[in-house]
């Protein structure tokens, strides 16, 4: 009985950082390919603060990184 609540918390563990991986994987793609396409968007934010060099390098580690984000997520045990 104790072993299989164990299984169980161990399943429901793996299954909690699965999805915590892709969220935050997720969110870091988004954040990349915002600092990476921001200069082609009109916004208001870019007339005071105008896009440059970077935005595109920290937008490229952010993709980087939440592919990474992913893969691990993927590659987390069942």
């Amino acid at each position: 009985m104790f072993e299989e609540y164990e299984k169980q918390k161990q399943a429901h563990r793996s299954r909690l950082v699965k999805v915590r991986e892709y969220g935050m994987g997720g969110l870091f793609l988004l954040a990349g390919l915002f600092f990476l396409l921001r200069s082609e968007l009109e916004l208001e934010f870019n007339l005071r603060f105008p896009p440059d060099s970077t935005d595109r390098v920290f937008g490229t580690v952010c993709l980087l990184y939440g592919g990474w984000r992913l893969y691990r997520g993927f590659k987390a045990n069942p």
